[in-house]
């Protein structure tokens, strides 16, 4: 895999998706090397102190999460709420050598729906120095809102993130200037929940900080466009977390895309 091609400057989560475990296990250490060697150039270099404390996990600033045992060394069936809460809590205590803080949780598809809401809360408004990288056999099994907010790398390297039908339809629409467009596409989607509401502006939100960061090129959509619909997008974000109504937030999208 090569790291540099998959890290998204922007990105503060990263879901990692393969069918074998071991190879989740190494392309989650690899990435978290990116973001803690100290060499310059091409990173990782997996050569350097860091790299390799990280590799031996020995690393104070990486950390990795997984299922417990029980009092008969038996592996438990899910990653419990309480562990969420706790890397939630320590990631706001600054890292000790590096500048990223990196928490790896092993088998993510095994936290059960408490630790999966426990996590998008982490996940919403990360400390910026923290990176949270996710493993799972197949990303499906995490919920939408926590895949709109992660890259997604899979086991042979491709990445992907909250490019959506929808995310798509409305990027274009918007970079057409299509207000009768735009006006059908809201009308159609009036009746999504606020967790729809929450993955479609997650999604919408990865696609324009693309744009912005990366200079990909959606429709033709301008970075200065992408720039004011990104301030639009963050503030339907504070309104669906004021539980602000869902069809509010869509008129308000509406109106004030274009």
């Amino acid at each position: 895999m090569n790291i540099n091609k998959v890290i998204n400057k922007n990105a503060h989560a990263y879901i990692i998706s393969s069918p074998d475990a071991d190879v989740r296990e190494k392309m989650a250490l690899e990435l978290a090397c990116a973001f803690i060697c100290e060499k310059d150039g091409q990173i990782p270099c997996l050569e350097c102190v860091c790299c390799k404390n990280v590799l031996a996990g020995f690393h104070p600033d990486v950390t990795e999460i997984s299922r417990k045992t029980d009092d008969k060394g038996k592996t438990k069936r899910e990653i419990q709420v309480d562990q969420i809460r706790q890397m939630a809590a320590d990631a706001y205590v600054r890292p000790q050598q590096a500048e990223k803080k990196i928490y790896i949780i092993k088998d993510a598809g095994y936290m059960n729906i408490s630790a999966q809401n426990a996590a998008l809360k982490i996940l919403e408004e990360p400390p910026s120095y923290v990176i949270f990288i996710l493993c799972t056999d197949s990303a499906e099994v995490l919920l939408d809102t926590i895949r709109s907010r992660c890259v997604t790398i899979r086991a042979e390297g491709e990445t992907e993130g909250g490019e959506s039908k929808s995310a798509l339809e409305y990027i274009s629409l918007a970079a057409k200037k299509d207000l009768a467009g735009l006006c059908m596409f809201f009308g159609k989607n009036e009746s999504i929940d606020t967790e729809q509401m929450s993955a479609f502006i997650g999604e919408v939100r990865f696609c324009l900080n693309n744009v912005i960061c990366l200079k990909k090129n959606y429709e033709g959509l301008t970075r200065s466009d992408a720039v004011r619909l990104l301030s639009l997008f963050e503030r339907a974000d504070g309104y669906m977390r004021l539980n602000v109504g869902v069809k509010h937030i869509l008129g308000m999208l509406c109106v004030l895309t274009i």
